[in-house]
């Protein structure tokens, strides 16, 4: 016959050895780590002044040193799209690739992915610090990557480079995971072939469309990476957000979003804009609009309305995510 106790116990070993669920909600992100390339940085030294109350992301003062000529997506997400006061450690770093050992970034003082992870998250923030305290369940993990591997080997046709590349991303989200990293939320690479850089070559359009193609090859490469890696990382909870939507939204459609809807030109750019202006809505005198009314502020990089929608999106889709087993 059973014991009544015996029986007891035995019903409640399976309830404590079910797993727990690290995401709980947007709402309860404290804590955010954010690597990429220039749509993404805002200048922060992980030496300096820490994330704080007075401002969020430690340092420079906000919204940083940006290619948005304004706030970029992650300064809107932090301090507009959040629902709780978050601290932002933004290590991402401009022209930024995964490894600069795979494809080669603009400038050899760029600090790619590998960088950024194994140079200054690991060493910084890996041990959960006293000064920068994190835990995997109020912490989440950013990656908008990919950009600047794109553009600079798309026209290489080489479908092994990615293989490579993917296969270092994975490992790298492993080191990550390994410090008790266990949400992560991936940005897809927009269409960035529809910037004026790629827009304005004369070759009846063989640019935009090779360059398209392989940005949606990397987009499904993330995509497979992160079931794989749910697949190996159980408990994990990964999201990837299709920002190649967002932007494909606006340039077909500027007023397919309030915060883009002041576009008036989302195929080029006005030179006198490109370096920057005195303000977020400057209008010299040679350009046809304010800077605020171009998507693009450049050749490569848009302006602070195209990451104002973004972040919207990335908060709305963060709102959605539940936690799944």
């Amino acid at each position: 016959m059973v014991n009544s106790a015996s029986l007891v116990l035995s019903l409640a070993v399976p309830a404590l050895a079910a797993p727990t669920c690290t995401w709980s909600s947007w709402k309860s992100v404290k804590n955010m780590f954010i690597f990429g390339d220039s749509y993404t940085q805002t200048g922060f030294d992980v030496n300096g002044t820490q994330p704080n109350a007075a401002n969020p992301f430690g340092n420079p003062p906000y919204p940083g040193y940006t290619s948005s000529n304004g706030p970029n997506w992650i300064d809107f997400l932090a301090t507009t799209y959040n629902a709780s006061f978050i601290k932002a450690y933004n290590l991402a770093y401009g022209g930024a690739t995964v490894d600069s050992k795979l494809v080669t970034p603009y400038a050899p003082t760029v600090l790619s992915l590998v960088d950024q992870i194994q140079g200054e998250f690991l060493p910084r923030y890996g041990s959960h610090p006293a000064d920068a305290p994190w835990t995997g369940k109020d912490s989440l993990f950013a990656f908008f990557i990919g950009i600047n591997d794109v553009g600079n080997s798309w026209w290489l046709n080489n479908a092994t480079l990615y293989d490579t590349i993917f296969t270092r991303y994975a490992g790298l989200l492993d080191q990550v995971y390994k410090t008790g990293a266990r949400n992560f939320l991936f940005l897809s690479v927009p269409p960035v072939n529809l910037a004026p850089l790629t827009l304005s070559k004369d070759d009846n359009g063989y640019s935009v469309e090779a360059e398209g193609k392989v940005i949606l090859d990397w987009n499904n490469r993330l995509t497979a990476l992160t079931k794989a890696f749910k697949k190996s990382h159980t408990d994990a909870q990964l999201f990837v957000h299709d920002t190649y939507k967002v932007f494909n939204d606006v340039i077909n459609n500027p007023k397919a979003y309030p915060q883009t809807s002041g576009y008036k030109n989302v195929t080029g750019y006005c030179a006198a804009y490109e370096n920057g202006t005195p303000t977020w809505y400057t209008k010299d005198p040679s350009c046809q609009y304010a800077v605020n009314e171009y998507l693009w502020l450049n050749s490569l990089h848009p302006t602070f309305p195209m990451h104002n929608a973004t972040a919207a999106s990335v908060a709305k889709f963060l709102s959605a995510q539940k936690c799944s087993k």
